[in-house]
């Protein structure tokens, strides 16, 4: 059952809209927040960072508020309370207070789901709460708020046409959820993405692989165990050695964050439960069936370094967006499709975004991919062949799980 929120933007343009002034005022004659905060950004990884982050402050014994975007099966995924996903019965009421302040302003489709979160969050009474930035960082609806700790996960090519051509413009964008903040976070160590952070956030900064770190990895289909700063044994449901990053990131965020503002001694979770469809997430084990909505060549890469690594040899899934770099992307499925010596299987999302099979067809043959096939859907339960489904989040539409 679609929520009020979405049948409200059925009939309306979905489209971001530059500029800030909009979710400014309407936040402004909201009211704010009451309650401490934590902003996410970053090119991949923002997500699961932000989940881990949730997951650690509730084990803490915080009742914490998450926003997060997009989703990939129902609306209320983006917004959730002790990881719960709120109920359709909840968010259609308060939908229905915030709704005279989306009309008066305007709202865009995402501004209007952060004031719908904010409501909840009030309702609900939250300690703390994880805003996951949806686009950028600079001109993010979510930078609108005083947040108490920011985090960068990551920072890598993707949505070029609005956050710029280069790494360093694009860490430009991000780095802006740093300003006001007093404490931060970093978990990209390139120089390049440091010295941005360096030049517009004064406060105190906790760099990965400086001030904490993960070693001792071990990955399975399971999960991930690792030592967290070298002596600390911990274990996230998460699959991939980057996921030991993104969770050494949320320890230390959550640790400066829970110490800083509610004046506790922080006790570090031993093992992490939470898993995110869409995430190196396990359809099936026999022969392994991996969905990953990985759609940039930085989360591509880590994709198939992680199947690799677990040796799933296989076939792939694929589709995509026109706004991503697909050139880039199918360079390294081709890659992988050397080493797998599967076949290359194109699927077309039904999305005005997206890429069209011919064209991407095209694209893959430049890469050097030899065997492409056009399917219409995946049927999981089908496949005799380990496989991977991938390229962007609409393409879970397409997949039979049952």
């Amino acid at each position: 059952m679609k929520t009020a929120f979405e049948r409200y933007f059925e009939d309306k343009e979905f489209i971001w809209k530059p500029g800030l002034e909009r979710i400014k005022r309407a936040v402004e004659e909201f009211g704010g927040k009451d309650y401490p905060s934590v902003i996410v950004a970053g090119t991949n990884g923002k997500g699961s960072v932000s989940h881990l982050i949730a997951e650690a402050l509730i084990r803490n014994g915080l009742k914490v508020g998450l926003f997060t975007s997009p989703h990939l099966f129902r609306f209320n995924e983006r917004i959730k309370v002790n990881l719960r996903e709120v109920e359709t019965k909840e968010l259609d009421r308060a939908f229905e207070s915030v709704l005279p302040l989306i009309e008066r302003f305007e709202l865009t489709y995402f501004e209007a789901s952060l004031v719908l979160a904010l409501e909840v969050f009030r309702r609900e009474r939250v300690d703390a709460a994880v805003f996951e930035v949806g686009l950028g960082g600079r001109l993010d609806a979510t930078n609108v708020l005083n947040h108490q700790l920011a985090v960068l996960t990551s920072v890598s090519l993707d949505h070029t046409n609005y956050l710029g051509s280069s790494l360093s413009e694009i860490a430009r964008e991000k780095a802006e959820v740093f300003r006001g903040a007093p404490f931060g976070v970093l978990g990209d160590v390139e120089e390049e993405v440091v010295e941005t952070v360096r030049s517009v956030f004064d406060g105190e900064l906790q760099l990965y692989g400086r001030d904490f770190w993960a070693d001792g990895v071990s990955v399975s289909i399971s999960g991930t165990s690792f030592y967290y700063m070298g002596s600390v044994p911990m274990k996230t449901s998460l699959i991939g050695e980057h996921q030991t990053v993104n969770t050494s990131v949320a320890v230390r965020a959550s640790q400066l964050f829970f110490e800083k503002f509610f004046r506790k001694h922080f006790l570090i979770p031993r093992e992490f439960t939470v898993k995110l469809p869409g995430r190196f997430e396990v359809l099936k084990e026999n022969p392994p069936v991996i969905f990953d909505v990985a759609h940039n060549e930085g989360a591509l890469k880590k994709l198939f370094e992680t199947a690799k690594e677990l040796r799933i040899s296989g076939d792939v899934y694929y589709s995509g967006l026109k706004d991503k770099e697909q050139e880039r992307n199918l360079k390294v499925v081709s890659e992988y499709l050397k080493w797998s010596c599967g076949t290359f299987y194109l699927l077309q999302i039904g999305n005005e975004r997206a890429e069209s099979v011919e064209r991407l067809k095209e694209i893959a043959v430049k890469s050097g991919i030899q065997n492409v096939e056009i399917v219409d859907r995946v049927r999981v339960k089908e496949l005799k062949k380990p496989s991977i489904i991938t390229g962007s989040f609409y393409i879970g539409g397409l997949v039979e799980r049952g």
